[in-house]
């Protein structure tokens, strides 16, 4: 989709079509000022879910780095194998404390 772009005038005169152009299509409208960048127009909950992501991201980062510490400092580490194992052993345990 082409980005929206519109100078600041249409603020005053359409903001409320250019605040529902933005929630329906889930796309920021970019506001120029004297032919420049200057604004940016975004649907709340687009760039709520935004955020989140991006925060999501960040704290999937975080536990990749923390795991690659502790590989570096002397972790334990598996290979696929090894996991695929433990994860079955862990599935018939549990299957075993249910039907015993």
């Amino acid at each position: 989709m082409a980005m929206d772009i519109r100078p600041a005038s249409a603020l005053r005169t359409e903001y409320n079509e250019l605040a529902a152009r933005s929630r329906m299509t889930g796309q920021p409208v970019y506001i120029t000022r004297n032919g420049e960048g200057d604004t940016v127009l975004m649907d709340l909950a687009r760039r709520e879910e935004e955020l989140d992501r991006k925060e999501a991201a960040l704290a999937h980062r975080a536990m990749v780095l923390e795991a690659e510490l502790n590989r570096l400092n002397g972790a334990a580490t598996y290979t696929t194998a090894q996991v695929r194992d433990l994860v079955r052993e862990n599935i018939s345990g549990r299957q075993n404390r249910k039907n015993g």
